[in-house]
C-alpha cells in the first residue's frame, strides 16, 4: 500500500516511453526525487530526458539502481515480470504502482474526462484540450502523443480537471483492467470500436468486453458523448447505461464540403475551413462539439477554434505537394485507422491514384488471422505496397515473409523487408503522376526521410 502524500523518491522502470518520460519529468517539476531506467530510449523522450538530467547514465536494467530509500516504483508495459529491477523492487518489498493508477491516485480529486474507442482518440482528446486552453479553462491532461510541437504529453497540476487518452490496454502485467477503466472517469467520449489490439484480446468479443467494462463503471450523473453512427458504440451503450441514471449525449456527422482540397466543416451558422480531411475527423470535431456544449459554448466560438486546430504530430503529415504528386506521412496502422486514412485521401484527392505504404509495426498486425483484416481497409488504394523490418518479424514469432504474404493475398501489392530497396522502388514510383503516396505506421519505416526519397530535387 502507498500513499502519495508520502511519496518522495520515485524509481520508473521504462522511463522511455511517450508518456512515462513525461511523467518522470512532470513529477520532477513538483519537487520529487527522480530516477528511471529503460533498455532503450529514443528521440525525443531521450532529448528531453537529458535537458531534465534524469536520462539514465547508461541503458538496460541494473538492479543496483533499486535502493531502500525509494519510496515508490513505477513500472511501465515495456517491462517484463523478470526484469531484474522489478524482481529486486520486490525482493525489498517497495511499493509498486503501474502508469494508470498513478495518474488516478494523482487526479483523485479533478473532474475526469477520459476519450475511448478504436480509432481517432488521440485527435478527440488534443482537439478538447486545444478547445479548453482557448476557452482559458484550466485543465491537466494525457495524451498517448504531443498535441503540440510545444506541449508533453502529460501535465499534473492544480487543475480541477484532467482530459485523459483512455488506452483499452491492461495497465500492466499484474492489473488486467483496460487503462481507461482505472482512471474511474466521470465524464466518457466514445469515438468507435472496432477489433484492434488481438494480440490481447484474441476475438472481437473479447475486445467489446473491455468498452462493456468502461461503461458499466461509469458512476450515476455521469455523462457519455458517444458516436450514434457506429451501430456497435450505439448497442454498447444501450445496453450498459440507462438514461436518467446517466447523461447520454449522442453526436453524428457534421454537414462538410470539399473546395480545391480544403475541407469545410458547418458548425450551427458557421462554415469554417479546417486543417484536416476526412469524415473520421470531422466525427472528432463532432464529437468535441458536442461535449462542448455542456459548458455552454456557443456556436461560432467553437467554429473559430475549429478553424486554427492542427492535428498531432504524425497525422496527414505533407512530406510533398505538387499538382501532380502527393506525399503523405500518417500514424494510421490498425484496419480502422488505415481504411479511415484512405478514404479522406480520396475524397481529397479524387483525379489522383493511391499507392498505399502500409508498415507492419504492432504485434496484431504479425498475428494471421488479425491481418486479413487489412483487406477491405486497403480497398480504396490503387496499389498496396508493405513493408516489413525483417529483426521485428522474427522477435514476434513470424519466420519467413511467406505467412504474412500467405494471410494477405492481394492484387497489385508489394512486400520488402529491406528499406534500401523501399527507397528505390518509391523514387521510381513518384515519377508516375498523378499519384497520392501514403506512408502509414506507428513506427518510423527504419527511420525513413523525406529527403531519403529525393523530394527536395522534385519541382512543385
Amino acid at each position: 500500500m502507498w500513499y502519495l502524500w508520502a511519496v518522495r523518491r520515485v524509481h520508473i522502470i521504462a522511463i522511455g516511453g511517450s508518456v512515462m518520460h513525461a511523467l518522470a519529468i512532470a513529477l520532477q517539476k513538483q519537487g520529487y526525487r527522480v530516477s528511471g531506467s529503460d533498455d532503450r530510449i529514443e528521440d525525443p523522450a531521450r532529448q528531453r530526458l537529458q535537458e531534465a538530467g534524469l536520462l539514465p547514465e547508461a541503458p538496460g536494467w541494473n538492479p543496483d539502481r533499486i535502493t531502500p530509500d525509494i519510496d515508490l516504483v513505477i513500472v511501465g508495459r515495456h517491462a517484463l515480470p523478470d526484469n531484474p529491477e522489478l524482481q529486486k523492487t520486490q525482493a525489498l518489498g517497495l511499493p509498486i504502482t503501474d502508469m494508470p493508477t498513478f495518474i488516478a491516485e494523482a487526479s483523485r480529486a479533478k473532474h475526469r474526462i477520459t476519450i475511448i474507442g478504436s480509432h481517432g482518440k488521440t485527435t478527440t482528446t488534443a482537439l478538447l484540450l486545444y478547445a479548453f486552453q482557448q476557452l482559458h479553462l484550466p485543465t491537466d491532461w494525457l495524451l498517448g502523443a504531443p498535441p503540440r510541437s510545444d506541449l508533453p504529453t502529460l501535465s499534473l497540476s492544480n487543475a480541477p480537471t484532467i482530459i485523459l487518452e483512455g488506452d483499452e490496454y491492461p495497465a500492466s502485467a499484474w492489473n488486467l483492467q483496460p487503462k481507461a477503466a482505472v482512471y474511474k472517469p466521470h465524464w466518457l467520449l466514445f469515438t468507435g470500436m472496432a477489433w484492434d489490439h488481438a494480440n490481447v484480446y484474441p476475438t472481437p468479443e473479447s475486445y467489446e468486453a473491455a468498452f462493456a467494462l468502461l461503461l458499466d463503471q461509469l458512476p450515476k450523473g455521469g455523462l457519455c458523448v458517444y458516436n450514434e453512427t457506429d451501430l456497435a458504440v450505439r448497442r454498447l451503450v444501450e445496453k450498459h447505461l440507462r438514461p436518467g441514471w446517466h447523461y447520454l449525449r449522442p453526436y453524428g456527422m457534421l454537414p462538410y464540403f470539399i473546395k480545391q482540397g480544403t475541407w469545410y466543416v458547418r458548425v450551427g451558422r458557421r462554415i469554417t475551413p479546417v486543417r484536416f480531411w476526412g469524415r473520421h475527423n470531422v466525427l472528432n470535431a463532432a464529437a468535441v462539439w458536442k461535449l462542448l456544449q455542456e459548458f455552454w459554448v456557443e456556436d461560432e466560438t467553437f467554429a473559430q477554434i475549429l478553424s486554427t486546430f492542427s492535428l498531432p504530430a504524425g497525422r496527414q503529415t505533407i512530406w510533398y505537394q505538387s499538382p501532380e504528386l502527393v506525399v503523405i506521412r500518417d500514424f494510421a496502422h490498425a484496419p480502422s485507422k488505415v481504411q479511415a486514412t484512405l478514404s479522406a485521401i480520396r475524397e481529397t484527392f479524387p483525379q489522383h491514384r493511391i499507392l498505399a505504404v502500409l508498415e507492419l509495426h504492432t504485434y496484431s498486425s504479425f498475428l494471421p488471422a488479425f491481418l486479413k483484416n487489412y483487406r477491405a481497409a486497403l480497398r480504396t488504394a490503387h496499389e498496396r505496397w508493405f513493408y516489413v523490418e525483417p529483426t521485428l518479424r522474427q522477435s514476434r514469432g513470424i519466420q519467413g515473409l511467406e505467412t504474412l504474404q500467405s494471410a494477405l493475398p492481394l492484387r497489385r501489392s508489394r512486400w520488402f523487408e529491406d528499406k534500401a530497396a523501399l527507397v528505390a522502388a518509391l523514387q521510381a514510383r513518384l515519377k508516375q503522376g498523378p499519384l497520392v503516396v501514403v506512408l502509414m505506421s506507428s513506427g518510423t519505416f527504419s527511420g525513413l526521410k523525406p529527403e531519403e526519397l529525393g523530394l527536395e530535387g522534385l519541382s512543385r
